[in-house]
């Protein structure tokens, strides 16, 4: 037995072209405002009710973001739908998103409707948009094609009413509807950790009924089903297909894009789960190659998001110098996290719309390990591109006059340094000023105050022998640290 289903309709397009404003005038609030940049950056969610002379029509939007680096989450969007509004500016046109958004909707064999933003705008040229979509192979209505589209102005509000009509016609035309009967299955289309809430995931429905003590399965996730939430946040009792859902309870947290199914008891929801489960290896071990190696833990708010910003920092490369992420996951940046990276130094951590705890902040500062955290995504790749010329090989071409290689550290006072070690190379002289590498990454200046050899205070050490060292830096030394007497100027 089948009923008419409210149609999921995503909102797609490139960067900054409208499409939260657009859905802001639609739900007559503020949420474009309160974006970082006023750029979205995450999935969202939500319903409204249309009405006009034909009827109501409940609407389940999902508005995702423009930039490159989502590209994921406008794929995963496109799937969970029904119908697609692919967003061009009137004074735009087509631009990389928006193609790529055109073939995420046609991979997913779903009808779309063009919505032509910002025509209020001077610049706006609505004839040249339409060429733009033309080039692109999309036919419209009254163009020789039979794709519909609308105009329409987010400041004004022109054009707003007839899209909706126009998603409603759509809607009935293609007959969306759901088989009453079918067991309950989601979409995740974005998944979190709290540290007081836990893990969480945000479902579009496609079938069946969600209620609280359910036991699902997404992937190698399972939930027994604590709370649900609507759009609104608000806590309910149950939801049907057709809507948003978020839900509290997962043991892990699921796949963006995984299929949700229910089962019939937890131990079955254990078993199907522990069956998916991925074993991988570590991600920390060697890196091949001779250029540096500067290490990256990664840390964002959702799921969806650290995927995107593992896409926007893969864009950073450097001819000297490599990243390779040790780590990568969800919520709020630890004395953990912090610690995991001081096995593998020099490091960074970049953390995306995530917290940093102070513990994890002082820590880091003592360990000499940057972090950044940020709201807009693309500050986070300025930011790794900056930091990461400070680990560029030295290159001035300036004798190196000794190398020290320490193997073992007996004391730390304050910027003193006590330690042991032997000359790999050259002569190492009181007074000199070093600079301190790790594993072939500069971490810190320091300069040689006393040299002793056999308890005997030293001038000098030369070649092959071993010597204590106290050094005055404000960087750590550790064993295996190699400390550089000239090859570069200091000052």
């Amino acid at each position: 037995m089948t009923a008419l289903k409210h149609p999921v309709v995503a909102v797609v397009g490139h960067i900054d072209h409208g499409k939260t404003s657009l859905l802001d005038y639609i739900r007559q609030s503020s949420v474009a405002a309160r974006e970082a940049g006023g750029i979205t950056q995450r999935v969202s969610a939500y319903e409204l009710v249309h009405t006009n002379a034909e009827g109501t029509t409940p609407i389940t939007f999902i508005d995702t973001p423009g930039h490159e680096a989502f590209s994921a989450m406008r794929r995963r969007s496109a799937n969970a739908a029904d119908i697609a509004i692919l967003i061009v500016a009137a004074d735009d046109g087509v631009k990389p998103q928006t193609k790529e958004a055109l073939k995420a909707i046609q991979d997913a064999e779903i009808p779309f409707i063009v919505c032509f933003t910002k025509i209020d705008k001077d610049t706006a040229n609505l004839d040249r948009a339409k060429e733009s979509v033309l080039r692109e192979g999309v036919y419209l209505e009254g163009l020789g094609g039979d794709v519909p589209w609308a105009a329409v102005s987010s400041k004004t509000g022109a054009g707003v009413r007839e899209l909706l009509d126009l998603i409603a016609l759509v809607a009935d035309v293609q007959g969306i509807t759901v088989d009453t009967q079918a067991p309950f299955s989601a979409i995740v289309i974005e998944s979190s950790r709290d540290p007081r809430a836990g893990i969480s995931g945000t479902l579009i429905i496609k079938s069946g009924t969600l209620t609280t003590g359910t036991f699902l399965v997404a992937g190698s996730a399972f939930a027994t089903v604590r709370a649900i939430e609507n759009f609104e946040g608000k806590r309910v009792p149950e939801l049907t297909a057709g809507k948003p859902a978020r839900v509290a309870g997962f043991t892990d947290e699921p796949n963006v894009g995984a299929v949700v199914t229910a089962v019939a008891t937890k131990k079955e929801a254990e078993a199907l789960a522990a069956s998916k489960t991925e074993r991988t290896g570590s991600e920390a071990g060697s890196v091949s190659g001779e250029k540096p190696v500067l290490r990256l833990l990664i840390k964002a708010d959702t799921a969806g998001s650290l995927e995107a910003l593992e896409y926007e920092l893969s864009k950073v490369a450097h001819d000297k110098v490599d990243h390779f992420i040790v780590a990568r996951s969800t919520g709020p940046v630890t004395e953990a996290d912090v610690k995991l990276l001081i096995g593998f130094l020099p490091a960074a951590i970049v953390s995306f719309n995530a917290k940093v705890d102070a513990t994890a902040k002082d820590l880091a500062e003592r360990q000499h390990i940057g972090i950044a955290q940020k709201p807009i995504i693309y500050e986070l790749s300025e930011w790794l591109a900056e930091e990461t010329k400070k680990y560029v090989p030295d290159e001035t071409g300036l004798a190196v006059t000794g190398v020290a290689k320490i193997l073992k550290t007996f004391s730390v006072a304050g910027t003193k340094h006590v330690v042991g070690g032997r000359i790999e190379s050259g002569v190492l002289k009181r007074g000199d000023t070093v600079t301190i590498y790790r594993r072939g990454i500069e971490v810190g200046i320091g300069k040689v105050t006393n040299l002793q050899q056999q308890k005997s205070d030293a001038a000098q050490v030369s070649e092959g022998m071993e010597c204590g060292m106290q050094v005055e830096s404000r960087a750590d030394i550790v064993s295996g640290d190699s400390l550089e007497a000239g090859g570069k100027r200091h000052g």
